[in-house]
This record gives structure tokens, C-alpha cells and sequence, in this order.
């Protein structure tokens, strides 16, 4: 079966201390799977849609690791190349309940060396989502610039562009990053992800709701900027709406954003309305915050919607 969803990006082993305590005192660790296009592949099919993913992974445990999950999960692999020149990225974290703290591993990792000539071979053939994010873009240039390749391609097939800006200041600055931003939501993106501190980058003014449609007049059909505890906002271009984080007791908010993106992107799927989409997405971040890592906590739709309480959003 084709995916229903291409999710391009850097897949990071993760290893998370598990007293909580900082990284320079941390004892034990524990391992779990992240990088955030992958856990929106993930999110999306244990949603009950069609996931694939685009990048490389070293000829290593890791990169074995990887491929395990995906297929594991239902996520093709189809477009997963092995490098066994290089090895797979990871990360260090520690969460203390109120902030994380981090240490990345994946300087010339494989996936940081996709090409515009991987991307030339993807099969758009019956995907209706191409996916990225900022990170995808950031870890270097061939993946910027395979990014657009994708991008072009994914347009001349007639498949909607979904993009995360996900910043990293660790791996650019806010003012080149602005400037790719800016193309990719003006020229390419469908629908548009992004958080309250990433508005700031973008250098846009005014409360979720204001900002978000101020985006939307650049071009996409979908914003949905999430504002942490205080919630999200999703604007279309007929309506936009507002919604409360839930509550829940949070293990760990890694991950949370990927999910709120896979759930939206699985509500596009099944042409649901705004209400529906915004509070089936809100749902699905909390419920992954109720575990460490980026993916554990990743619920399926029934799990969301008995959290719904009884009111559940069908397809």
C-alpha cells in the first residue's frame, strides 16, 4: 500500500537520564527513538493513516534500530536509504519537569548527507502529504537543498506540502532561517505549523489568532500555531478557532508538537472541520505527554478519543 503521507527529515537515537538530573550529573539512561518528522510518520499511523518516511540512516545499530521501528509501525521504508559510510544521529536529554536539556550528536550523521540526487528517485505515486520541517532543512545544505527538490516535485504530482518550521537555533541563525521560511510558506506550504516562539522569528506581530491568519495571507490553506500550555489556534481561510491545552500529568513534553502536527495532518485526511481537528490534536499532544520519550506516549485514535470523553471525532 502507498502512504498516504511522505515525512522528509533526521531521524536521532534519543537517550534520557533517568534520575532527571542534570546531563553533567546524570547516572542511568534510557533509550528511546525521536527526530521530529519521524515521530510525525509514527503519529500518523498509529492514527490509523498510511506513513513513509524519506532520509538516510547509518549502516549501524541505530540506523537497524530505525528500520526496525518504522516497519514495526506500519511506516514504509521504501525511500530509507543505508549509508555505510556514516552513522546514525543521536541526542542526550534530561527533563527536569520544568525544562529540558539537551546535547546533539549528529554532525555528518547519514541523514545529514541526503542529496538533491536521492530526492530526484522519491515516487510520489499515490501520496497525498509531503511533510518537512525546519530541522530537515538545517542539518545542512544538500538537505536544503533536496528539500526543495521535494518540494517541486511533490507540486508537479499535486501533493499537498505540509511544513513545521521547528527552529533550531543550534543549527542556524533566525535570520537565514526567516529567509527560508518565508519561501517555503509563500511558495510551497499547504499547511503550516508552527509555535508562539517561532512567530517571533518570523518577525510577526499580535496575538495566535492575528498571527496566524497574517500567515495565511501569504499563502497556505492551513495554520495551525501551537502556544504551548495556553493551547493552539488553527486558521483556515474561512474560520479560525482556539483551543485549551488539556490537561494531563506530563512525564515529558518532547514529542507533543510532532503529534499535535500528525493528528492534524491525519484530520486533513478525513476532511474534518476546524473544531474537530483542533481538539482530536490537542487531545493527542497530551496524551504523549504522559510519557518520556517522543514517541512513546504517541496514542492511537481510540485512545484519543476515549480521552474525548465519550464524544468521539470519526472518520
Amino acid at each position: 500500500m502507498k502512504p498516504e503521507v511522505l515525512c522528509f527529515g533526521e531521524p536521532l537515537a534519543a537517550f534520557y537520564s533517568k534520575d532527571r538530573r542534570s546531563l553533567s550529573k546524570a547516572g542511568e539512561f534510557e533509550m528511546t527513538w525521536g527526530g521530529d518528522t519521524s515521530n510525525v510518520a509514527l503519529g500518523i499511523s498509529k492514527l490509523d493513516h498510511t506513513s513513509g518516511y524519506i532520509t538516510k540512516v547509518g549502516d549501524d545499530a541505530f540506523g537497524e534500530g530505525f528500520l526496525n521501528l518504522w516497519k514495526s509501525n506500519g511506516v514504509d521504508t521504501t525511500n530509507v536509504i543505508i549509508d555505510s559510510d556514516r552513522l546514525t544521529g543521536m541526542y542526550f536529554a534530561s527533563f527536569t519537569g520544568e525544562k529540558h536539556e539537551f546535547i546533539y550528536r549528529r554532525k555528518d550523521a547519514a541523514a545529514s548527507t541526503y542529496s538533491v540526487n536521492d530526492a530526484i528517485e522519491v515516487d510520489f505515486e499515490g501520496v497525498r502529504i509531503l511533510h518537512l520541517s525546519g530541522v530537515s532543512q538545517a542539518i545542512s545544505r544538500q538537505c536544503l537543498e533536496a528539500s526543495f527538490v521535494l518540494m517541486n516535485r511533490a507540486r508537479e504530482n499535486g501533493v499537498v506540502i505540509s511544513f513545521d518550521l521547528n527552529f533550531r537555533s543550534k543549527l542556524w541563525s533566525s535570520y537565514l532561517a526567516k529567509s527560508v521560511y518565508m519561501s517555503v510558506i509563500s511558495e510551497y506550504a499547504d499547511i503550516v505549523s508552527l509555535n508562539d516562539d517561532e512567530q517571533e522569528v518570523l518577525r510577526i506581530k499580535g496575538n495566535p489568532e492575528d498571527a496566524a491568519n497574517s500567515i495565511l495571507e501569504l499563502g497556505p490553506k492551513i495554520v495551525a500555531l501551537r502556544c504551548g500550555v495556553k493551547g493552539a489556534v488553527i486558521a483556515t481561510r474561512k474560520k479560525s478557532v482556539k483551543g485549551r491545552a488539556k490537561k494531563v500529568e506530563v512525564a515529558d513534553t518532547v514529542g507533543a508538537g510532532d503529534t499535535f502536527t500528525a493528528s492534524l495532518l491525519c484530520c486533513y485526511l478525513e476532511d474534518r472541520d476546524v473544531e474537530d481537528s483542533l481538539q482530536f490534536a490537542l487531545s493527542a499532544a497530551a496524551l504523549t505527554c504522559t510519557k518520556t520519550g517522543s514517541t512513546e506516549g504517541q496514542p492511537s485514535k481510540e485512545q484519543v478519543n476515549d480521552f474525548l470523553g465519550g464524544n468521539p471525532v470519526t472518520q
